[in-house]
């Protein structure tokens, strides 16, 4: 069984761009290494521009799919996270206010 999430940064213009994570997406391992390796705002949005990931590593390397979708783009929180439960996921992390926020859905 995977942990799935939805991993996402708030755009200047208020709305969030969003990328969907397979696995390992708990808190001690996807929030632990979106914390320790994604720390400013250009390292996350990198992250979020390059769509979804199968997993990411301990040491913050994202394993993508070859196939995987883009970044998609939301108005508000609450299509981010209509988006979220869409994609089956359990946790929501969003970088904004300069740290990661996380949500268990």
């Amino acid at each position: 069984m995977s942990t799935r999430a939805t991993i996402a940064c708030k755009q200047e213009d208020g709305r969030y761009a969003a990328i969907y994570l397979h696995f390992d997406g708990y808190q001690d391992h996807a929030g632990r290494v979106l914390k320790e390796h994604y720390t400013s705002i250009e390292s996350a949005r990198t992250l979020v521009a390059g769509g979804d990931i199968r997993s990411l590593a301990n040491d913050g390397t994202p394993e993508r799919f070859t196939d995987g979708n883009h970044a998609v783009v939301m108005p508000t929180r609450a299509a981010l996270h209509e988006f979220a439960r869409n994609c089956g996921a359990e946790y929501i992390y969003v970088f904004e206010d300069e740290a990661w926020h996380s949500h268990k859905l």
